[in-house]
């Protein structure tokens, strides 16, 4: 092994004398390919742009590149390789089980990301992110795709997804591209920032009446706005402590819905908050077991504004992990948490310890946590979190 990890690097290093920014361009040009893939499967220009062979594809070879630039142009010694490989197989296997592979091609991402940039993601992220939001709104609003418009049972307020497959998806990508600013900024935002982030706020609300998005953005500008003083605290709050949180909250979630039944009022008031999250969860426990590596769940949405029958979609992604992903993928879900956590806390970034929560909270009602369109946090695993900061003000 330690003949061919000499060839390996002897390899590599004659590639970055020629190109000292390969890895970097690999890891930038994939992930913007796949990134954009991930972006339009949440909108009605899905077959309507591209078809599901192409995102197919923009999936498949972007991962395949990035793979190359783990084996060949990053430092990781065999045994990291092997580990990586085994959890690929795995994931693969768990997604073939649940027929969704959201895990497996993340798994390229976070592992590829090493010694890149992570403002360049984030700059990355928003970017390509307002470009889909754009090319959705331009061509629902001159009707080319449909602008799911609905209303709740009980509000007449119109809900509306400009183009989005529901108004909720644009409500939580409206609320990660904020968060993604955040983080870019270091939680420091001018007066100008602050009033552009609040109506923001208010526009998404207004469009998409979605009450925990609205929630969860305002609790994010305030913690922007006391992050002088939060950091203090977190600077004494131990990984474990955190990750401690992560995991009742968590089962909190998932205990919630495997116990609910209608007589029990304050489950049902939560539930009516969640918009009858946890009716669905129970229908999804006492349907199916809680596999090993995965399974697959038939589910029927409203993604799309097409009438349904029999109506039932997991919305938590701790559920739809636990239920999809099985028992490995759960408890592996936590390792991740805890490794992220730690990192922060030892690099002193307590900025990113408070985005991480606030996915853990989002996750507990909202199923794009392994959707890296949605969800960048993840991707700072392996990335460069300490480097000069290269914006115009």
């Amino acid at each position: 092994m330690d003949r061919v990890e000499d060839l390996r690097n002897s390899f590599s290093n004659k590639l970055l004398q020629k190109v000292p920014n390969l890895g970097s361009i690999i890891y930038f040009v994939s992930f913007t390919c796949y990134l954009f893939a991930m972006s339009l499967k949440g909108t009605m220009l899905v077959n309507f742009l591209l078809s599901e062979r192409a995102l197919f594809y923009l999936s498949i070879i972007p991962a395949f590149f990035v793979t190359l630039k783990i084996i060949f142009l990053d430092d990781h010694k065999w045994q990291d390789l092997t580990i990586f490989m085994l959890l690929e197989i795995i994931l693969f296997a768990v997604g073939t089980n649940a027929n969704e592979y959201q895990i497996f091609y993340l798994l390229f991402f976070i592992v590829g990301a090493k010694n890149i940039d992570i403002d360049k993601i984030l700059q990355l992220f928003i970017w390509v992110n307002l470009l889909v939001i754009a090319l959705s709104l331009i061509f629902a609003l001159n009707g080319s795709v449909r602008n799911v418009m609905i209303t709740r049972a009980d509000s007449p307020a119109v809900r509306y997804s400009l183009g989005a497959v529901y108004p909720t998806d644009l409500a939580a990508r409206g609320f990660f591209m904020m968060l993604a600013y955040t983080a870019l900024k270091r939680f420091k935002l001018n007066i100008a920032e602050y009033i552009s982030c609040l109506a923001l706020t208010a526009l998404i609300y207004f469009v998409t009446d979605t009450r925990i998005d609205l929630l969860l953005m305002l609790f994010l500008l305030i913690c922007v706005a006391v992050y002088p003083k939060l950091s203090p605290l977190f600077a004494k709050i131990p990984a474990y402590l955190l990750e401690a949180f992560t995991v009742l909250y968590a089962l909190a979630i998932i205990l919630m819905g495997y116990f609910y039944h209608p007589g029990f009022w304050p489950l049902e008031k939560i539930n009516s908050f969640l918009s009858g999250r946890l009716i669905l969860e129970r229908v999804a426990f006492d349907n199916y077991n809680v596999p090993l590596l995965g399974q697959y769940i038939y589910q029927n949405g409203f993604g799309g504004g097409f009438k349904v029958v029999d109506y039932f979609y997991i919305d938590s992604s701790y559920v739809r992990t636990l239920m999809m992903h099985g028992i490995i993928i759960f408890a592996l879900l936590f390792v991740l948490f805890y490794l992220l956590f730690t990192r922060f806390r030892q690099e002193k970034l307590y900025y990113w310890s408070i985005c991480l929560l606030l996915v853990v909270l989002t996750a507990g009602i909202d199923q794009h946590m392994w959707d890296v369109s949605y969800n960048f946090v993840f991707l700072a695993l392996f990335a460069n979190l300490n480097r000069p900061r290269q914006l115009v003000a």
